[in-house]
């Protein structure tokens, strides 16, 4: 009824005496006696209401010129339409939809987009598919900040849009625009303008503003009356450019001109100095340059820069002076820094210099030992604020973690152990499952973690609060960014790496045969400590000379202590992966919390080291949360010796090949109730000597297993064999008739391994990386590793181990989300007869797996199946073999539907676009596409294990009240 409205309006006002109409409306808002003079008060609060009264009348009196309505003036419905989209793109860039829910329908409920829409805006499509149309720039001198369609927060938010827009690209500031012509019926209601009322209405309100009177006006107040000066300047300009001086009528400029000291141009001259309107002062400065306009078309004349203008100069240049005098200052303060710097830095110079034989004959300090990392870190807790820097003494700091299973890098999709508490002892070549350890990267201490923990159960009596966390899990929303966590990594200072002047000595004196007979010989000596049954069992790989089983300590060791609460943070880390990635009850004790620990830290590094894919440099493309939550995973592997049983540790040292390894050689330093470590270097010499070895283990795999998945042995037994001559010859390079391809299969094998120990070294040791082979002290042609390592190769047990059951290929390959058709309707023609279960009066629900392409029968009963005892959807079925609980699916109505559990899940935005680049959910008809980009986001959400966070975030968002039943999707 609005429109009707202001239709009244224009009618009276085409009817009645501009003065007296005017007059009306100022008793209508009680303000009449106000701008008569009549009203005199101090009160704020009524000086305030009469602002309000006044804003709003003024208000009322743009609305009464409007003229895009047809019969008011000559406008047509599209011209409507094209003005309405205009202004409601300028409040921002509008997808398809969105235009179409905005603008009014007619009697057929069509709103005439589609005829008007390319002439006004442009449509751009976004990075990820979601199209949008932007107003054109030549379309944007049509804009009123006073449209009144706008509501109040629409008009406030289009007018920052478009002062934003313009600073960009234009000194166009926002102005009236030129409205079309009244028809000849209303052609009266332009009068309003120059009326006596009107021009009384305008001067009392400039010149309160111009008296800087502040209780008086407000900036709103004196913005809508600058709005209908510049109406009635365009108007009287429009005119008078349209007929001849002597038959225009609108004499506005004249009027406001008369009663000296008190003209409107005088009063904008004055309150265009005001600070208070500094937001203001290009639409004054553009009303003047108006008046002259119409001032020197009525004189025929060219326009000239009017002396009055200059009136105001002054207040500018003071202002640029003063602007200028602090920018001088700030440049004399910086130069005489600069300068004070230098004459420090050459005083020391020459003192030194001076001094020489002084410096010369001073004992040098430190030269014993040459930090190479320093582990100096201060981390704030987002929780108290308090900054603390992290020390192995020191109180513990934690970072929020969340634990989950995994099978992003399975190798044998939907052969995942079934049973509770079942995981093989190391990580397989497969890959079946594995247990994935992210974080936000976001620190507290550990006692605000637990003061924070204990609040969490106040969540209960929250009804939605067990429909986003599962407490009795352990977990909760990290309290700065609401990722969902289970539990904490204590962050463990990196070992700050020294080298003495014996270091030289040492590495000519440990070669790689004497470091295994170092190794051996210290194995033997404990188990006959453990075991008081001699050294049987270890002879052939090793050799049988063997030094005393305490020659390994006299490489060097260390002591390393931690605080009470870094230890307890440890446990409960290692209690958590070691829970949830076995899916069994909490247990310290177990022998394979350590083992969990490392795997946990493996399986990390491979699933973050995606870089390789996307063709980024391996250092410094990762995000600082990643980088955060690498190093503190990998410290805390390497700290699972301290707070686990050195028998058990030592127990797997002597089966363990990878990680696992260089995380607990160090056990083989304990002494009997001393927690002794290996120094700096032995530790240098440990690291360099296990990624050899494992280095060359990989390459035998890569050749024994790279034609497994074809079938052919006699191809896999030819490779073996020239491997085999290769290490006999000791030439360490592959023979000339086949070592094109062989080469090539090996450098595609091992670069996923040498990347993933590139992360693993940096984040272990802290040394900055050059490039990875001198960064991982590899030779540049690997194979040279076989001449200096044949004896160790060529031993029948280590190929006989490396011949195994496995069928694993390397590289392994990295697994994506399915192909997708391009066209949607292919879809729903391949899941129109997929369950020959349902009878024909059933319902059909299909749903397609996106990380294997299953079609399933979700929200069905004719396809529920038992899980844990208990009847589940196929789709809840379905994620438990194929993500380990964790599960993607795109269902018939075009949406994708995210799974973490038996009770959680969320829905989220499919990659299939209409050609506005919008969804299209419950397929309301328009034809869909796929769209790449968006598909390439749902595959890394996937990658990245953000399933679970990304499910959290929606349901906090949502405020879910009543839970729904994902177990029977």
């Amino acid at each position: 009824m609005y429109d009707k409205d202001i239709i009244m309006l224009q009618i009276a006002a085409s009817k009645m005496d501009p003065n007296h109409f005017l007059m009306l409306i100022l008793l209508r808002f009680e303000l009449f006696d106000y701008f008569n003079g009549n009203s005199v008060s101090k009160d704020q609060d009524e000086l305030m209401q009469w602002n309000r009264l006044t804003e709003e009348m003024l208000f009322l009196l743009i609305a009464i010129f409007e003229r895009y309505i047809p019969g008011i003036s000559h406008v047509t419905k599209e011209d409507v339409t094209m003005r309405e989209v205009i202004h409601l793109l300028c409040i921002e860039p509008m997808a398809h939809s969105t235009l179409v829910k905005s603008l009014p329908e007619n009697e057929n409920h069509e709103t005439g987009l589609e005829a008007v829409i390319a002439k006004v805006a442009t449509f751009k499509p976004g990075v990820s598919g979601h199209g949008l149309y932007e107003v054109k720039k030549e379309r944007l001198m049509d804009f009123n900040p006073f449209f009144y369609h706008y509501s109040r927060s629409q008009r406030s938010k289009a007018e920052e849009s478009q002062k934003k827009r313009r600073s960009q690209e234009s000194n166009d500031k926002l102005r009236p625009p030129v409205p079309p012509t009244f028809s000849p019926s209303f052609s009266r209601i332009v009068q309003l303008l120059c009326c006596d009322v009107f021009i009384h209405i305008l001067r009392r309100i400039l010149q309160r503003a111009a008296e800087d009177r502040s209780t008086h006006w407000t900036e709103a107040m004196i913005q809508r009356a600058l709005h209908l000066i510049g109406q009635a300047l365009v108007e009287e300009k429009t005119q008078l450019e349209s007929c001849s001086v002597e038959d225009v009528t609108f004499d506005f400029s004249l009027k406001v001109g008369s009663e000296h000291g008190k003209s409107l141009f005088l009063l904008l001259s004055k309150i265009k100095a005001l600070p208070s309107l500094e937001a203001q002062k290009d639409l004054i400065k553009w009303l003047l340059q108006m008046f002259e306009i119409v001032k020197c078309i009525r004189e025929k004349s060219s326009p000239t820069v009017s002396v009055s203008m200059d009136t105001t100069k002054p207040e500018e240049s003071s202002q640029d002076k003063e602007k200028a005098e602090r920018k001088r200052k700030a440049e004399a303060a910086k130069l005489h820094r600069q300068k004070i710097m230098a004459q420090m830095s050459a005083m020391q110079k020459n003192f030194i210099e001076s001094n020489k034989m002084l410096y010369d004959n001073m004992p040098e300090m430190g030269t014993q030992e040459e930090p190479v990392t320093s582990s100096e870190e201060v981390l704030t807790c987002i929780l108290c604020q308090e900054e603390q820097e992290v020390l192995p003494l020191a109180p513990a700091m934690v970072l929020t973690a969340c634990v989950q299973r995994s099978t992003v890098l399975t190798q044998c999709r939907g052969r995942i152990p079934a049973n509770r508490g079942t995981y093989p002892l190391f990580m397989p070549p497969d890959l079946a499952v594995g247990t994935h350890t992210g974080s936000c990267g976001h620190v507290m201490h550990a006692t605000c973690w637990q003061y924070f923990e204990a609040v969490q159960n106040t969540t209960r009596n929250r009804l939605h609060a067990e429909l986003i966390v599962d407490l009795e899990n352990g977990e909760y929303l990290c309290p700065l960014c609401k990722s969902l966590c289970n539990t904490v990594i204590p962050l463990i200072p990196l070992e700050p790496l020294t080298f003495n002047e014996n270091a030289e000595i040492i590495g000519q004196h440990l070669t790689l045969t004497r470091w295994i007979q170092v190794l051996a010989a210290r194995i033997r000596g404990l188990k006959s400590v453990m075991q008081d049954n001699g050294s049987s069992g270890t002879t052939g790989l090793f050799g049988d000379s063997q030094p005393d089983f305490r020659s390994i300590l006299a490489y060097g060791v260390q002591e390393r202590k931690f605080s009470d609460g870094i230890a307890e943070m440890l446990v409960v880390c290692a209690t958590t992966v070691h829970r949830v990635g076995l899916k069994t009850a909490p247990n310290e004790l177990c022998p394979r919390v350590p083992l969990m620990a490392w795997n946990t830290c493996a399986f990390t590094i491979q699933a973050i080291n995606i870089l390789q894919e996307e063709d980024k440099p391996l250092f410094g493309s990762l995000q600082n949360r990643q980088i955060a939550g690498l190093k503190a995973i990998v410290q805390f592997a390497a700290s699972q010796r301290l707070k686990s049983s050195q028998g058990v540790i030592q127990r797997h040292f002597a089966d363990m090949m990878g990680v696992g390894l260089v995380l607990s050689i160090p056990s083989l330093y304990q002494e009997e109730g001393i927690d002794l470590q290996p120094s700096a270097v032995s530790s240098a010499f440990n690291n360099m000597y296990i990624f050899h070895l494992v280095t060359m283990a990989h390459i035998l795999q890569v050749l024994l297993t790279s034609t497994a998945g074809d079938g052919e042995e006699t191809e896999e037994a030819r490779l073996a064999a020239e491997l085999y001559t290769t290490v006999l010859l000791h030439t360490g390079l592959v023979p000339d008739s086949s070592g094109g391809s062989v080469a090539q299969r090996v450098k595609a094998g091992i670069e996923p391994f040498l990347r993933s120990a590139a992360l693993f070294f940096n984040c272990l040791t802290g040394v900055h990386p050059p490039e990875e082979c001198s960064y991982l002290a590899l030779p540049f042609n690997v194979f040279q590793l076989f001449q200096d390592y044949r004896r160790w190769c060529g031993s029948p047990s280590i190929t006989k181990a490396l011949q195994g059951k496995t069928q694993t290929i390397y590289p392994r390959r990295r697994n994506r989300l399915i192909d997708l058709p391009e066209d949607y309707s292919a879809l729903l023609n391949k899941a129109s007869h997929f369950c020959p279960k349902s009878t024909v009066d059933e319902r059909k629900h299909p749903t397609l797996c996106l990380v294997c392409g299953a079609m399933l029968c979700s929200q069905s009963s004719c396809c529920l199946s038992q899980l844990d005892g208990e009847d589940v959807g196929a789709c809840t079925a379905h994620a438990a073999t194929c993500g380990a609980g964790v599960g993607m699916f795109l269902i018939r109505e075009c949406e994708i539907v995210l799974m973490a559990s038996k009770t959680r899940g969320s829905t989220y935005p499919a990659p299939y676009l209409d050609d506005y680049g919008e969804t299209d959910p419950h397929l309301r008809g328009n034809p869909l596409h796929l769209c790449p980009e968006r598909y390439r986001k749902l595959n890394q959400l996937w990658q990245q294990h953000c399933i679970l966070e990304e499910i959290a975030r929606s349901l906090e968002v949502v405020n879910v009240m009543f839970a729904f039943e994902w177990q029977l999707v």
